[in-house]
This record gives structure tokens, C-alpha cells and sequence, in this order.
């Protein structure tokens, strides 16, 4: 297969290349990958590429320049559903999204999406649009949440990170009630910040998937910029600062204590 390039990219490294309505991506022993008007995707692997960490990309960056092309925000955050809420978990690499929408999904939550989360806007209100239907979750997680690793396939060879299934919802939508930002910190138990205002803002932007890809979409810009507008009015945001070695279970039962205590599950 022929390798298709981008035609005057606005942006471009060593890695990837990129224009408003066209994208490509050359990950090394992997494959090269092309994406174009938000519906069509070309890739050409490497030999002895292995199917699995094809697939990973695919399901990440490539999936990212499709929702960018189409101007769909793509926000770097786990989401359930869990107390008639919707409810995304946000942070950076390692923080704990998947690990906290697992025991979350685990103890009665619907599971919605994983890692990147679609948000779609009705009449300015923020929708999860849930299209996953499986997570990336460390063996430590699994072993902590009572599940095996043994038949599962690991995310890249030798790293001990597998796609756990779980039952998705079908592309349905759901409403984004809430977001929280899980930060590592020095701190003994986790602590719990609403954030309100520009805090809001500045946090959410913070979390939109891929956003080094608009330094080469710069239209994106200004509808992003409405849609965070949009979530900052309709859902609750709070920075959750996690203690480093804190397991998953522990985390999840002050997330849950705290948000019965202050009234969370309780109010729009």
C-alpha cells in the first residue's frame, strides 16, 4: 500500500503531520497511519507489527484526529454512569482514570467510555457520547479489583497493561454532569477542591485529548473554547489530589464517602 502524506501541513515533527482536514502518523516498528475529513482512515503497517499495538493507536491517536477533523471535543477522561450522573474522570498518565471507573463499574456504575471521551452539545448541554467497550487497566489494578489477568491481552508486549472488556452502552448519550481531576500529590488521604470560575475553565481545557493536534487545526479553536463554556455551566468540576501509593479501592470509598457527605449524588 502507498503511504498517503499530507498536502501543506500547519503542522509537523519528527512524528506526526497535520492540516485542518488531514493527518498522518508514522510510529515506528507499528505502522504509518493517514486520516482525512473526519471518515476515512488509511494504514499501512510495518512488518511483524503486532496486531494488538496497531490497534492501540488506531484506538488513540488516529481515533483523536477523527474527532478533531470533525470538530467533535475529545476530552482526555474516563466516564461513568453512577447515581444518575455522568461522571468523568480526568488526569494526567498514571493518575488513575481507568483504575477509578473500573471499581466504580465494579461496584454498580454503568461503564461509558475509557481514556478519550467524546463530548457532544445539545442546545449547549454536554453529552457523554459512550463508545467504548472495554479499558486499559494495569495488572496491579486488576489484582486489586479481584480480577485476573490470565486470557487478557496485553495493551503492548511485555508491559503488564491489558484490555479488560466490559459491557458498553451502544453509542448512546448521556449527560455530563460531572468531571473530576485526579492529581497526584504529598498528601495522606485524598482531598477533595471545587472549582469554580476560571479554575473550571482552565482545568478543563487542560484536558482536551490530544492538544497538540491544534497547533495544526487552529479552526478548532473558538468551538472548543464555547464548548468548555458550556460544560463549566452545566456540570460540576473538582480536582481530586490522590495520595501517590493510595490503592484503587481506597480512593474510590473516599470518592464515594465524600460525595454522599457534601451532598454530591444529590444535587444537579
Amino acid at each position: 500500500m502507498v503511504k498517503k502524506t499530507v498536502a501543506n501541513p500547519v503542522y509537523s515533527d519528527d512524528y506526526i503531520s497535520m492540516n485542518q482536514d488531514e493527518f498522518s502518523m508514522d510510529v515506528e516498528g507499528v505502522g504509518w497511519y493517514y486520516v482525512s475529513g473526519g471518515n476515512f482512515i488509511s494504514l499501512v503497517p510495518y512488518p511483524d507489527a503486532d496486531k494488538t499495538t496497531i490497534e492501540l493507536y488506531l484506538n488513540g491517536s488516529a481515533y483523536g484526529a477523527i474527532l478533531h477533523q470533525r470538530k467533535i471535543l475529545p476530552l482526555h477522561g474516563s466516564c461513568f454512569r453512577y447515581e444518575g450522573k455522568g461522571i468523568m474522570i480526568c488526569g494526567e498518565a498514571g493518575a488513575g482514570k481507568s483504575s477509578l471507573t473500573a471499581s466504580f463499574c465494579l461496584n454498580g456504575a454503568d461503564f461509558l467510555t475509557d481514556d478519550v471521551t467524546p463530548v457532544l452539545f445539545r442546545e449547549g448541554k454536554p453529552y457523554i457520547w459512550a463508545l467504548s467497550d472495554r479499558m486499559k487497566l494495569w495488572g496491579d489494578t486488576l489484582k486489586q479489583l479481584g480480577r485476573e489477568a490470565e486470557g487478557l491481552h496485553e495493551i503492548l508486549p511485555g508491559i503488564g497493561k491489558y484490555f479488560y472488556p466490559v459491557k458498553g452502552t451502544d453509542g448512546e448519550n448521556f449527560t455530563l454532569d460531572l468531571v473530576y481531576v485526579l492529581q497526584k500529590g504529598e498528601c495522606l488521604a485524598p482531598e477533595f477542591t471545587e472549582l469554580t470560575g476560571s479554575q473550571k475553565l482552565i482545568a478543563l481545557r487542560g484536558e482536551i485529548y490530544r492538544h497538540e493536534y491544534l497547533q495544526g487545526m487552529p479552526e478548532n479553536e473558538i468551538g472548543y473554547f464555547l464548548d468548555i463554556v458550556n460544560i463549566s455551566s452545566a456540570a460540576r468540576v473538582f480536582q481530586v489530589r490522590r495520595p501517590q501509593e493510595a490503592g484503587v479501592r481506597e480512593i474510590t470509598a473516599a470518592m464515594m464517602s465524600w460525595a454522599s457527605e457534601n451532598g454530591v449524588w444529590s444535587q444537579a
